[in-house]
C-alpha cells in the first residue's frame, strides 16, 4: 500500500478535523466500561467519514491523533516507565509513582488506562466502518488501512499490558492477569454501557498473542518506504511492525523470533542504518529524514500546549525540569559520560551561584520549542540490542562473535570505548548495560528489569524492588473498578 496524500499528512495529523473516523466514538471512553453520556457527534457520523476516499484517508489520520494522547503515547507512557528505573530521578511532580507507594486513585493510573484504551477503541472504530465502506477505496488500500490500525492497537497493548500487568515470564505460561482484550468498539453509548461490555481482564498470554497476530497480519499490507520523509517516521511501516515484534518476542523470551524480526529490520530494503551521532537521532530537523527512527509519534507544540505534559518539559532543563539524570546513569559501567558522545553531548546542567553543577538533564526531547519532541517510540540501536541479545542468550557455549559486532557498533557510534567479554555471562551484562545506556530516557526502565527478572536495586529513599514485586506494576484504576465489577484489582492495592 502507497499512502495516499503525504504531503499533507502534518498538517492532518494535527488538526482535529482531520478525525473523521473517532467522531462517533469520541463520545465513548474507551476503557471496557467508561463512558461518556453526551450524544453522537451528529456533523461527522461514519457514514459521512467514510463516504469518499479523501474522508476514509482523514479518518485513518485520526487513530494517529489518538496516539498522540498526552496521558499515553504523546510521552506520559514513556516517563511512567523511567519514573520507576534506575535512570533518572523520582520527581516530586509525579508524587509517588517512582517511590513504588501509588493508590488505586491515582490520577496517573486513571488517565493512563483511558489514553490506552481510547486509542485502541478508535483503532477498532475505523477498522469497523471500513469494513462495512470497503467498496469506497477498494480491497489492497483497505488492507493497508486495517494493517495501520492493528499496528497502532498492538502498540498500546503493549504499553498496557506491561504497565498494569506482571512481566510475561513472571508465571508459568503467562496465566497472570493482563487487561481487558477489546478487539471492537461500541456503536454508541447505549451499545458501550451494555453489560456484555464489562469484560474481565485477559491473561497476559492473551495480549501478547493477540498483538503478535495482530502485528504479523499487519505487516505483509504495510509498505517498506513511501518515499515521503513524514510518513516512513510517523505512519505504521513493515520495518515498523517487524521492530514492534523483534521487542515482543524479546520480551517473551523468545529468542530465536528476536533475533528473526531484528534480522529483517536490519536488512529492510528500508534502508535503516544508525545516525551519524547519537545527537543526531533527537534533532528535530532530522525527525523526517532520520535513517534510525523506525517509528515516532509525531507531535507539535499544538499538540502539547501546556507545560504539564511534553517529554522536553518534564526532561528538559529549560522547561519544567521534573525528571532530572540519576547518578546511577552517570556511573554505569562501560560508560564514561564526559567523552561518550550520549553523555556531556545530550546533557544539559543546572549550575548554582557558585558554578555548581546540581542537576543533569537530557536533551533528548528538544525539538524547536520543549513542547514539540517526537516521541520515540522504537528506532534501529534497539534493533541492534534485541539482536545481539537473542544471540547472546542463544549461543550458551561462548560469548558471540555476532553479537559482540553489534554491541561495539552501537560504543563506536558513541566514541565508546570497545568491550570485548570473556564469558556468555559478562557479554550478556554487557548489552543489558548498553540498552541502558542507550535507551535510557526512552521509556524501558523498570520493564527492562522486569523482563530480565532482576530487582530493582535500592536508590535514594527507594527500598529494592523485587522484580515481579506487587507495585512494581500499576494499579487498576478505581473507578474503572467500580462501573466494571467482573475486573479485579492487582494484588496489594
Amino acid at each position: 500500500m502507497n499512502f495516499k496524500n503525504k504531503s499533507n499528512f502534518t498538517t492532518r495529523l494535527n488538526s482535529r478535523l482531520a478525525m473523521g473516523a473517532v467522531a462517533l466514538a469520541s463520545t465513548v471512553m474507551f476503557s471496557c466500561s467508561k463512558v461518556n453520556e453526551q450524544q453522537p457527534y451528529a456533523s461527522l457520523d461514519p457514514k459521512d467519514a467514510f463516504s469518499n476516499p479523501e474522508r476514509i484517508e482523514k479518518s485513518a489520520v485520526g487513530m494517529y491523533d489518538a496516539l498522540q494522547n498526552k496521558e499515553f503515547l504523546g510521552g506520559r507512557v514513556l516517563i511512567y516507565a523511567d519514573q520507576r528505573g534506575l535512570d533518572v530521578n523520582s520527581s516530586g511532580y509525579f508524587t509517588n509513582l517512582g517511590t513504588f507507594d501509588m493508590v488505586s486513585n491515582s490520577v496517573f493510573a486513571f488517565n493512563c488506562w483511558s489514553g490506552g484504551y481510547r486509542t485502541i477503541n478508535e483503532s477498532n472504530f475505523f477498522s469497523q466502518n471500513l469494513k462495512e465502506n470497503e467498496s469506497v477505496v477498494g480491497p489492497e488500500i483497505a488492507a493497508g488501512y486495517y494493517g495501520e490500525a492493528k499496528f497502532i492497537r498492538a502498540l498500546a497493548y503493549f504499553y498496557l499490558v506491561n504497565t498494569y500487568g506482571q512481566t510475561y515470564v513472571a508465571e508459568a505460561g503467562a496465566t497472570q492477569p493482563g487487561v481487558p482484550l477489546i478487539l471492537t468498539a461500541p456503536k454508541d453509548g447505549a451499545a458501550a454501557t451494555d453489560p456484555s461490555n464489562k469484560v474481565p481482564r485477559n491473561s497476559v498470554k492473551d495480549i501478547y498473542d493477540q498483538m503478535i497476530k495482530d502485528l504479523l497480519e499487519a505487516a505483509p499490507a504495510l509498505p517498506v518506504a513511501t518515499g515521503d520523509g513524514f510518513a516512513d517516521h510517523a505512519r505504521a511501516t513493515k520495518g515498523a511492525a517487524h521492530a514492534l515484534l523483534s521487542r515482543i518476542y524479546l520480551y517473551q523470551g523468545n529468542w530465536a523470533k528476536a533475533r528473526d524480526f531484528a534480522d529483517s529490520v536490519l536488512l529492510s530494503e528500508a534502508g535503516y542504518e544508525l545516525d551519524a551521532t547519537p545527537a543526531a537521532v533527537f534533532s528535530a530537523g532530522n525527525y523526517q529524514s532520520s535513517t534510525e527512527r523506525i517509528f515516532s509519534v509525531a507531535m507539535n507544540s499544538g499538540d502539547n500546549p501546556n507545560t504539564n505534559n511534553a517529554l522536553g518539559q518534564h526532561y528538559g532543563s529549560n522547561g519544567r525540569a521534573d525528571i532530572s539524570i540519576s547518578t546511577a546513569y552517570r556511573t554505569l559501567p562501560n560508560f564514561n559520560y564526559q567523552t561518550d558522545l550520549r553523555g556531556k553531548p545530550l546533557f544539559s546542567y543546572s549550575i548554582n551561584a557558585a558554578g555548581d553543577t546540581t542537576a543533569f538533564y537530557t536533551k533528548k526531547f528538544f525539538g524547536t520549542s520543549t513542547f514539540d519532541a517526537w516521541v520515540p517510540v522504537i528506532r534501529l540501536a534497539e534493533v541492534m540490542l534485541i539482536k545481539a541479545e537473542a544471540l547472546a542468550r542463544l549461543n550458551t557455549a561462548a560469548p558471540d562473535a555476532g553479537a559482540i559486532t553489534l554491541l561495539n557498533a552501537i560504543r563506536a557510534r558513541a566514541k565508546a570505548s570497545v568491550l570485548a567479554p570473556a564469558t556468555q555471562a559478562e557479554l550478556i551484562t554487557n548489552i543489558l548495560t548498553e540498552r541502558r545506556i542507550e535507551l535510557a530516557f526512552e521509556g524501558q526502565g523498570v520493564m527492562d528489569f522486569q523482563r530480565t527478572q532482576r530487582d530493582i536495586p535500592a536508590h535514594g529513599n527507594v527500598v529494592t524492588q523485587s522484580w515481579k514485586g506487587k507495585y512494581t506494576i500499576f494499579p487498576l484504576p478505581i473507578a474503572e473498578l467500580e462501573r466494571n465489577p467482573n475486573m479485579a484489582q492487582n494484588e496489594g492495592y
